[in-house]
């Protein structure tokens, strides 16, 4: 779940970007000085602008942060969490050790045995000791993490103060998993088609849920009964994560709740990709996001790999592997219910690969012409318009090269109905809308700094817990 989470991060991002790279069929004249629709929209713009400026509340996303980073520091990153639950696991993986049955597919593979690797089975609960040592484990109804942590009402380290609960539904998916099976035994994992979680404080003296969520999880299969050996169909997932944080008067914090609605579907046998994602802040809507995409490359929006942000590759790099031989078929990006972008890119791949070489180039001071190159290229791989709902208009949108500063750029521009021209998004925005552009990144770039180091943390615990895992089944293979 929190590799779909932060691909959903990702995916925001990157269609972020889109809107302001968008275009559309038309010429790129330069436009008349002023306009009635151009000034309708441009006030319009500053007031939205003027309104996320001062109502960001970042307490949720800050919360999620703290959380993950106690998370990662008293658990990932304890070598007694690991001593409380590989035993467990492993316990679990021999326990579940059968021989095949006979006439089955398994067995007509040649495999003797079966073990399954099922976390809907490990229903344990882990409390963490009052000194940090150590974890003492009892059974429970459901996978529960108890933690000790800092409460900011008391100021003081507290024993049990956070938690962590997981639940799974009853239907689940049996899936071969080739990297821990043997020529002999085969190790499968079960899928659980529901999740329920919920991370929960202690900080006022009761158990408060701060966040919860609910997902489903299908691999596509033409046959549910049978083992997956290859996920050759697709898949769908979808989810909802609420948060719930309290006003802290005396430290000037506001209440925030927060709903967070996703869904991506991956049908591999059509090659195609669909992806939606909703976000909505005390009452007010904020983004809504979808993408449809295709292609025959391997790539897409649904099989993005972020193990790779833990390399030395750029997001660029990245993006360039997931898109490889897809395209948009239609984007659309939604801002405070109102301001609507809908795009199609005919080749991500090189796209992103002529914005590499046109930051590149502009780097070095290329002059008009260079970048006027990147310009008209890129005006014939994307194509798209913008929609205000309050003022009835429908702007088409294209690049044009602008000079800003010492430097060219390929910039949005905007053809308003009552102009002959476009006209660059840096014509448009006056003194008052940058500034408030700049309190919003300005407020947002210290928590997502910090999204990004607690997901690398987190990635990088999974590859070494991976590894350990099947070094101890290698090392319990080899005493047999």
């Amino acid at each position: 779940m929190k590799k779909v989470f932060n691909w959903v991060l990702a995916a925001t991002l990157f269609c972020g970007a889109s809107v302001f790279t968008s275009c559309s069929e038309g010429g790129d004249n330069p436009a008349p000085p002023s306009s009635k629709d151009r000034k309708a929209f441009i006030e319009h713009t500053r007031s939205n602008l003027k309104y996320l400026a001062e109502n960001m509340n970042f307490r949720s996303w800050e919360a999620a942060n703290t959380l993950n980073q106690k998370f990662n520091e008293y658990v990932l990153n304890n070598p007694e969490f690991e001593k409380a639950i590989i035993p467990l696991f492993l316990q679990s993986i021999a326990e579940s050790i059968q021989p095949v049955k006979e006439g089955s597919e398994l067995a007509e593979l040649g495999y003797k045995q079966v073990a399954a690797i099922d976390l809907t089975k490990l229903n344990f609960r882990f409390t963490m000791k009052e000194d940090g040592s150590g974890f003492d484990v009892e059974e429970a109804d459901d996978f529960e993490m108890i933690i000790n942590g800092y409460n900011p009402e008391t100021q003081k380290v507290e024993t049990g103060i956070y938690k962590l609960l997981v639940s799974f539904g009853e239907d689940k998916s049996a899936l071969f998993l080739d990297r821990f099976s043997t020529d002999e035994l085969a190790v499968l994992g079960f899928i659980p088609e529901s999740v329920y979680i919920a991370i929960s404080d202690k900080i006022s003296g009761s158990w408060r849920d701060a966040f919860t969520g609910a997902f489903t999880n299908l691999i596509k299969t033409s046959d549910p009964e049978k083992i997956i050996f290859k996920n050759d169909e697709g898949y769908s997932i979808s989810g909802i994560v609420m948060s719930s944080i309290p006003a802290v008067p005396e430290y000037g914090k506001k209440a925030d709740e927060t709903i967070l609605t996703f869904a991506i579907n991956s049908d591999r046998k059509t090659h195609k990709g669909l992806a939606l994602f909703g976000f909505e802040q005390n009452g007010q809507k904020l983004v809504d996001l979808s993408l449809e995409e295709s292609g025959e490359g391997a790539g897409g929006i649904a099989n993005i790999d972020l193990s790779k942000l833990t390399s030395s590759s750029t997001i660029t790099d990245l993006f360039a592997a997931m898109w490889t031989g897809r395209s948009i078929d239609e984007g659309k990006i939604t801002l405070l219910d109102d301001l609507t972008t809908t795009f199609s890119v005919s080749d991500m791949q090189k796209v992103l690969q002529l914005q590499n070489e046109m930051a590149q180039a502009r780097r070095n001071y290329a002059d008009q012409a260079t970048i006027e190159g990147y310009t008209r290229q890129l005006n014939e791989l994307v194509k798209g318009t913008m929609t205000c709902k309050t003022l009835n208009q429908e702007i088409p949108m294209r690049l044009a090269t602008s000079k800003i500063g010492v430097d060219w750029w390929a910039v949005p521009a905007l053809k308003f109905a009552d102009e002959q021209g476009y006209v660059p998004l840096n014509d448009m925005l006056d003194k008052e809308s940058v500034e408030y552009a700049f309190n919003i990144l300005d407020h947002s770039i210290e928590p997502m700094q910090q999204s990004i180091i607690t997901v690398r943390q987190l990635i990088q615990f999974i590859g070494t817990y991976i590894n350990q895992m099947r070094n101890n089944q290698s090392e319990d293979s080899d005493e047999e």
